[in-house]
């Protein structure tokens, strides 16, 4: 069901009667709600060749969701300040700067956890891509609307440069 961003369904209150938002994944008659809670539902219920987007190692999967939670905190919240910001004002570019320092943080952590590849994970897209990629086209967009440069590959490299974000960086 297709829902509309401002006027919130009676299916949609029931659904996610805490935080009242989107998205939400109904299942069998049963809500999943939030975004990483239902790619870590979707991975545990239908992977089934063994391939999934957690990494298989413990503490890899606890560093994972670490950094996702990080993000999940740390981008939306950067995102919603800047949005309503007059184009290229003082305020937007020291509201951009602590944007920038927020994904210099993440990159510290992609440099470790990639281990040189184009992904978080390694040779192939994980949890924290996901996480990551979402956020990536929302500044991207954020970028056009306040007109300040956000993902800048002097100060963001392996964010800028890998896989996960390339994809959406295109769009």
């Amino acid at each position: 069901m297709l829902e509309e961003t401002f006027k919130k369904s009676e299916l949609l209150l029931k659904s996610n009667p805490v935080y009242k938002k989107m998205p939400v994944l109904i299942h069998d008659g049963k809500p999943i709600c939030e975004s990483m809670i239902i790619v870590e539902y979707i991975d545990e219920t239908w992977t089934s060749d063994g391939a999934s987007i957690l990494p298989s190692d413990s503490y890899d999967r606890a560093i994972a969701r670490f950094w996702t939670a990080y993000i999940d905190n740390k981008i939306p919240d950067a995102i919603s300040k800047l949005r309503p910001m007059v184009r290229g004002s003082v305020e937007a570019e020291a509201e951009a700067e602590k944007l920038v320092a927020t994904l210099q943080v993440i990159e510290k952590a992609f440099e470790k956890c990639s281990k040189g590849q184009s992904f978080f994970g390694g040779n192939n897209i994980g949890y924290l891509d996901i996480a990551l990629g979402s956020c990536l086209a929302w500044i991207k967009a954020l970028e056009k609307m306040v007109e300040i440069k956000i993902l800048i590959k002097e100060k963001i490299p392996g964010l800028v440069s890998c896989r996960s974000g390339s994809v959406l960086m295109m769009l």
